[in-house]
C-alpha cells in the first residue's frame, strides 16, 4: 500500500484513507466536507490510493446536481488479514480480522511457561494454526501485553509476566517471519474503541480498565494521547481506603484491582474467595461483598468523574475484565460521579463495555492495522 510521494500531499491522502476506513465509504464530496477541503483536492489526494488499490470506487450514486452520478471511495477490507494477540498471565488468546477489524476467527491457548522463549515459541504455534485455517496472506500481526512497553519494540516491565527488558517484537518477528508490531495492551483496547467501537465518531473519549490491573486510554481532538501505567492506577479515590502493596492507601489499585476486591471480599465474610467468587457474592446479595463491591464502585465513579474534569472529555468508556463492578454497585458509581461535581446538568457520558479478552486481542490487531496502513 503506498500514498504520493509528497510528504504534504502523503499525510492528507493517508487522512483521507483512513477516514473513509474508519467512518465507511464516501463521495469525493463528502469526505471534502468531513475534512474541510474541496472535493477536487479530494480527487487529486486520491488518485495514488486508487492507482495503488487501497481505495476503490464503490456504488454509483445520483446526485442532486444536475443529475450527475458520484462514485463512492472505499477500501476492501476483506482483501487484508491481520491476527491480533494479547497475552495474558496464564493465556494467549488471539483473533484474525479484516482491515476493520471484524473478527473472521479467534483461538486461545494456554501459557504453559512464562519464560519468554516459551511463550514465543506458544504464540508462533497459535498463529500457525490461526494461519492455516485462513488461505489469504496475513498482513501483519499485533501483539499487546500488559505492563510497560517502550519504543514497540521491548517490554522493559510487565508484573503479569514477570518480564524485565524483553526484546520481544524482534524475537516474535524472527519467530512468525512476518511484520510484527507491539504496544501495551490499553494501548491496543483504546486503538480499536478510537476506530471501530465505542469512541468512534467522538472527538475525544477516554478508557478506564480494571481487572487484574488498572489501565488508561486517551483521546483527545481525534489524537491517541500518550498516557503512563503507574500514575492512574495509583491515583487516590478513597482516603479512608485500605492501602495497596506500595503503601497507597485508597489508590485506584487498592479499591478496583481484582486481588483487592478478593482480599477485602473474603475479610468481609471470613473466608478466601477468588475474584469471581467475590463478584458472584456481590451479585447475589451477600452483605459482605456487596458492601464491598459498591465501595469500590463508589471509587470507580470518583476515577471518571476525575478523569473527566482533568481533560475536559465527557464519554468515558468503563470496560476491563473487572468492570461488572459497575453494574453491581450501580448506585455507587452514580455517587461517585456525582459526589464533587457542582453542576447541575448530567454532563458526563458514561459507557460501561465489559470486554472478553478475544476483544482485547482485537485492540492488539488495531496496533498493526493502525501500523500498516495505508503505507
Amino acid at each position: 500500500m503506498q500514498v504520493e510521494a509528497d510528504p504534504a500531499l502523503a499525510g492528507l491522502s493517508r487522512d483521507v484513507a483512513i477516514d473513509i476506513l474508519v467512518h465507511g465509504a464516501q463521495t469525493r464530496s463528502s469526505v471534502g466536507r468531513r475534512m474541510g477541503i474541496s472535493a477536487a483536492t479530494v480527487t487529486r489526494l486520491v488518485r495514488s490510493l486508487l492507482e495503488s488499490e487501497v481505495l476503490v470506487e464503490a456504488d454509483a450514486l445520483r446526485t442532486a446536481s444536475r443529475g450527475r452520478t458520484a462514485f463512492t471511495l472505499d477500501v476492501v477490507p476483506e482483501r487484508y488479514r491481520f491476527i491480533g494477540v494479547k497475552l495474558t498471565a496464564d493465556t494467549a488468546y488471539a483473533v484474525v480480522t479484516d482491515l476493520r477489524a471484524t473478527v473472521l476467527d479467534q483461538e486461545a491457548t494456554p501459557l504453559e511457561s512464562l519464560e519468554v522463549t516459551d511463550v514465543v515459541a506458544t504464540v508462533g504455534r497459535l498463529v500457525g494454526e490461526l494461519r492455516a485455517r485462513d488461505t489469504h496472506a496475513v498482513t501483519a500481526v499485533g501483539v499487546t501485553v500488559g505492563g510497560l512497553v517502550v519504543d514497540g519494540e521491548v517490554v522493559a516491565d510487565s508484573p503479569f509476566m514477570h518480564w524485565r527488558d524483553v526484546p520481544l517484537r524482534s524475537m516474535l518477528a524472527a519467530e512468525l517471519a512476518l511484520p510484527v508490531h507491539l504496544d501495551n495492551d490499553v494501548v491496543g483496547l483504546t486503538k480499536v474503541q478510537h476506530w471501530f467501537g465505542e469512541g468512534t465518531g467522538h472527538e475525544s473519549f477516554a478508557l478506564i480498565t480494571v481487572g487484574a490491573g488498572i489501565g488508561f486510554g486517551l483521546v483527545i481532538n481525534h489524537q491517541e494521547i500518550p498516557t503512563g501505567v503507574a500514575p492512574i492506577s495509583h491515583y487516590p479515590v478513597d482516603p479512608e481506603g485500605p492501602a495497596c502493596p506500595y503503601g497507597h492507601r485508597g489508590c485506584m489499585t487498592a479499591m478496583l484491582a481484582s486481588d483487592s476486591i478478593a482480599s477485602a471480599v473474603s475479610e468481609a465474610i471470613g473466608r478466601e474467595v477468588g475474584i469471581d467468587e467475590a463478584l458472584t457474592l456481590a451479585q447475589q446479595g451477600n452483605p459482605g461483598a456487596l458492601a464491598v463491591a459498591n465501595s469500590a464502585a463508589h471509587a470507580l465513579g470518583r476515577a471518571a468523574s476525575a478523569v473527566s474534569t482533568m481533560t475536559g472529555v465527557s464519554r468515558i468508556i468503563l470496560s476491563g475484565e473487572g468492570v461488572e463492578i459497575a453494574h453491581i454497585g450501580a448506585d455507587g458509581l452514580r455517587a461517585g460521579v456525582s459526589e464533587y461535581d457542582t453542576r447541575e446538568s448530567d454532563h458526563h457520558d458514561l459507557v460501561v463495555r465489559p470486554m472478553t479478552f478475544h476483544e482485547w486481542a482485537r485492540g492488539a490487531a488495531v496496533v498493526a492495522i493502525q501500523a500498516s496502513f495505508p503505507a
